[in-house]
């Protein structure tokens, strides 16, 4: 669910990404120069308990994305007011309100703070005076938030590299140019534990805010497809549910991630080489960071592979092969730790994100089917999963690819895999593409639920 491993999120090309420090800034935006007061429905703490969330629970398809699996984290949308779809984009239901604004309004656009608090509405909001969009992540800790119905955002929680938790809210707001988005009030007394009768002011200033904001750093070919085909990257225990596909509102809309996909899967489970190749990176460094602070973007642990070019046509009969024996290349180890091969064109690079371990080392060399680590939930992940994503390059800021996943032959020979054929997914392509919201192993969809693989697991 979080990013590519080497461009963050919201579209920074820094590797390690450099986050903006919008905490001071968020409380110091009482000065700003444009504070708007939202009038909201009287609400009170009773009514905390009532989660909002029912306004987005029908969107998996339309979203890309299973919100089930983002607890704690909140999508903030506005209506395409063009949309020839009465149901694409649609105003997402927690949002106090969108406010259109122009930058002549403003005598000093520079001290309008990207991220600003009404102290007296105690309303919370994302104000963009671009030209262009902007995507923000911002987590607020401890305080909870209250939605356009009165009702309690879902809290998730956050842990740092130390290994200490915290009750956290993060959202993930695609915010149109010259426009204010007045997301949600703060409940300021909801985090005050050691002031008997704390004034707004107090619970201000300790209110704890963290921010990531940028320009919407979009796709340029949304389309492209890489034409080798791949294996499965998980190793029996599945089938596995797709939380998160291509273009998926949560994390998937960057240019980094635009193609990605994220599997539910538990803790360490074996990851396995989609295909033969070269270890080019690997980092495995983090053992408790986890959750959906907006911190969490910049630190993750992962494996970088570079596929070979799949056989000629005069050696595709052993292509079929789980453990394909791996051509003869030319390896080099750079002095950065990372690796290359010599290839001819159009390389293809994969990479396994929120590992909780890795078994292979940079340089070395894997076969198709081969284990190479097992699966966590280091960095941003609400969940334990596998982020998985294609690359034409290993460049820092490349974008992400569209991948083929190939289906694994099955053992017609096996009665019970005859027999389990009927709750698999079956268009006649070898060929598929994952979605959120549904179920997969090496063979393709699973349309059973309840179907479980003993009998022919993937390895």
């Amino acid at each position: 669910m979080a990013p590519r491993a080497r461009s963050n999120k919201t579209g920074s090309k820094n590797k390690k990404g450099s986050k903006s420090n919008h905490k001071s800034r968020s409380q110091s935006s009482t000065s700003a120069s444009h504070q708007t007061s939202i009038p909201l429905s009287n609400t009170s703490t009773s009514h905390h308990n009532n989660h909002e969330n029912s306004d987005d629970d029908d969107r998996t398809e339309e979203w890309n994305f299973v919100r089930e699996a983002g607890p704690g984290c909140h999508i903030a949308r506005k209506k395409e007011q063009h949309s020839s779809s009465s149901t694409a984009d649609r105003d997402s239901g927690w949002v106090l309100e969108w406010e259109s604004v122009h930058p002549s309004d403003f005598e000093d656009e520079s001290v309008v703070p990207d991220v600003a608090i009404d102290p007296d509405e105690q309303t919370l909001s994302l104000c963009n005076l671009r030209n262009d969009p902007v995507v923000a992540y911002i987590t607020v800790y401890d305080n909870l938030l209250i939605g356009r119905n009165g009702k309690a955002l879902q809290q998730g929680s956050t842990t740092d590299k130390d290994g200490t938790s915290k009750s956290c809210t993060t959202l993930i707001v695609l915010c149109p140019p010259n426009t204010f988005a007045h997301l949600c009030r703060i409940d300021l007394e909801s985090a005050s534990q050691t002031l008997a009768t704390p004034s707004s002011r107090l619970l201000l200033d300790q209110l704890h805010i963290d921010s990531d904001v940028q320009v919407w750093n979009r796709h340029e070919n949304p389309n492209d497809e890489h034409e080798h085909s791949i294996g499965f990257p998980l190793q029996g225990g599945g089938p596995f549910l797709c939380t998160q596909g291509e273009g998926g509102h949560l994390t998937h809309f960057l240019a980094g991630n635009q193609h990605a996909i994220d599997f539910q899967c538990p803790k360490g489970t074996p990851l396995l080489a989609v295909g033969d190749g070269l270890v080019v990176q690997t980092q495995d460094e983090h053992q408790q960071l986890t959750g959906i602070a907006v911190s969490n973007l910049f630190s993750w642990n992962s494996i970088l592979l570079q596929l070979d070019p799949p056989p000629t046509s005069s050696s595709s009969s052993s292509s079929s092969s789980t453990c394909a024996t791996p051509k003869e290349t030319k390896d080099s180890v750079g002095d950065d730790n990372t690796a290359s091969v010599s290839e001819t064109t159009d390389p293809l690079f994969v990479e396994y994100v929120h590992i909780a371990s890795s078994q292979v080392q940079v340089g070395d060399r894997v076969v198709k089917g081969q284990v190479i680590g097992t699966s966590g939930g280091i960095g941003f992940s609400p969940e334990d999963h596998l982020h998985f994503a294609g690359y034409r390059s290993a460049a820092a800021d490349a974008p992400t690819v569209r991948l083929r996943f190939e289906k694994a032959k099955s053992d017609n020979n096996n009665n019970n895999n005859m027999a389990n054929s009927s709750c698999r997914q079956d268009d006649g392509s070898q060929i598929f593409y994952p979605r959120a919201g549904r179920l997969y192993d090496c063979h393709g969809e699973i349309v059973d639920k309840g179907f479980k693989d003993n009998d022919n697991k993937c390895s």
